[in-house]
């Protein structure tokens, strides 16, 4: 089912709609609720009738967060900074920055994650790409002097 931004939802269970929409709307629920994945949109759940933004739900969504801190990990509740962190004090790897900040770790997802799925979909990415900023920024230094 397409979102009114356009872009094809996701459907979620009824218990992940249910555990970050406000408790005023949870008359609402169905077993019909999508996921919206467009950062730009702050459509997070729709279904035929009702749709929830932003602010309908209690929970950041890490990828509609305009600001600090975004979560990554919601059942470790880990967020961007602490994986900043991480890299900064030496992880050199997704596992490493796993380890330290137990990101991934948590099993509950379909619960804890606005979006319903593993938060490893997203972290994986966000950490190679901070890793190869790393190494790139690394090689620079070291080319200038």
């Amino acid at each position: 089912m397409k979102c009114i931004c356009g872009v094809d939802g996701w459907k979620v269970k009824k218990i992940t709609v249910g555990n970050h929409l406000n408790p005023e709307y949870w008359h609402l629920l169905s077993d019909d609720f999508y996921f919206c994945p467009n950062s730009e949109c702050d459509v997070v759940y729709f279904d035929g009738r009702a749709i929830f933004t932003t602010k309908e739900v209690k929970t950041k969504v890490f990828f509609k967060e305009k600001g600090s801190p975004k979560p990554l990990c919601y059942c470790k509740q880990v967020t961007e900074e602490d994986v900043i962190e991480a890299i900064k004090r030496g992880a050199k790897s997704v596992e490493e920055v796993e380890e330290i900040t137990g990101i991934g770790n948590g099993g509950h997802c379909v619960i804890t994650n606005p979006s319903g799925r593993c938060c490893k979909l997203y972290y994986e990415g966000f950490i190679e790409d901070l890793l190869g900023k790393k190494d790139r920024d690394e090689c620079r230094e070291c080319c200038e002097s």
